[in-house]
C-alpha cells in the first residue's frame, strides 16, 4: 500500500471514529434530558402519591430520591385578663321542658318540624321527684302528650374575687313569679320582664348562695368569691 492510500485510509477511520463519538454523546445528552423532563414533570405534576394531604394538614411531597415535608403550626394568642374589681353578671330565670307522649312518636311528611321519634312514655306513678315548686309534672291531655319541667338559674355559678364589688341583674325571663334571695344582700320578688339589681362588694372568700323560694329545691345558684 502506497502512502497516499496510507493517508486516506487512516483519515477515513478518524472521521468514522469522530462520528461514532459524537453518537455517543448524543445519546448521553438526550438520556439526561429524559431524565430531567421526567424529574421536572414528576415533582412538579399531581402524579400518584407525589402530593398528598395528611389529617394534621401538612403538606408531603414524595420524589425517587428525596422526601420534604411542610408542617403548619398554629401562634398561641396571649392576653392580658382585666384586673377591674367591678364585676357584673347577668342571671336569667329559665326552665328546661322535657315533652313526650305516651304514646310512640310518628314520622309526619307534612308537619313543619322534622323532629326525631321518640318512644312510648308514661308519666311516673311513684316519683322520686322532691317536694317543691322548682319540678312541674303536667298530665297526659286528650293525645298523650305530657312533659316534665325544671326551674333553673342560668348561670347559676359564678366565680369572683376577694374584694370584688359585684353587680347582679335578675331578669325574669320563663316562669310567672319567683321570691329570690341572695344571702346577705336581700329578698325580692321578680317577675317575667322584669330586672332587679342588686350591688355588694365580696369582702370575705366563700361561697353566697342565691334561691328562689317559690321554685325549691334545685332553682339555686351560688358565687363563689376566691381569696386574695
Amino acid at each position: 500500500m502506497n502512502t497516499k492510500t496510507k493517508t486516506k485510509t487512516k483519515t477515513i477511520g478518524m472521521a468514522i471514529t469522530a462520528i461514532l463519538l459524537s453518537t455517543m454523546m448524543l445519546g448521553i445528552s438526550s438520556q439526561n434530558l429524559h431524565y430531567v423532563i421526567g424529574q421536572t414533570y414528576t415533582s412538579g405534576t399531581n402524579v400518584g402519591d407525589n402530593y398528598k394531604k395528611n389529617v394534621s394538614g401538612t403538606t408531603n411531597t414524595n420524589t425517587n430520591t428525596n422526601t420534604t415535608t411542610t408542617t403548619t403550626t398554629t401562634a398561641v394568642i396571649q392576653i392580658n385578663p382585666s384586673k377591674s374589681l367591678d364585676r357584673e353578671f347577668w342571671i336569667n330565670t329559665v326552665h328546661l321542658d322535657g315533652m313526650t307522649n305516651i304514646n310512640a312518636g310518628i314520622k309526619c311528611d307534612t308537619c313543619s318540624q322534622n323532629t326525631p321519634l321518640h318512644p312510648a312514655e308514661k308519666p311516673p306513678i311513684s316519683s322520686s321527684i322532691p317536694n317543691g315548686g322548682g319540678f312541674v309534672v303536667t298530665a297526659p291531655n286528650k293525645v298523650g302528650a305530657w312533659d316534665f319541667r325544671s326551674f333553673t338559674f342560668s348561670p347559676d355559678q359564678i366565680v369572683v374575687n376577694q374584694g370584688d364589688k359585684v353587680t347582679l341583674h335578675f331578669i325574669g325571663v320563663q316562669g310567672a313569679h319567683h321570691l329570690i334571695t341572695v344571702d346577705g344582700v336581700g329578698t325580692f320578688p321578680l317577675l317575667r320582664g322584669q330586672i332587679h339589681t342588686v350591688s355588694f362588694v365580696a369582702n370575705s372568700p366563700g361561697i353566697i348562695p342565691f334561691t328562689c323560694h317559690l321554685h325549691m329545691p334545685n332553682m339555686v345558684g351560688q358565687i363563689l368569691v376566691l381569696p386574695k
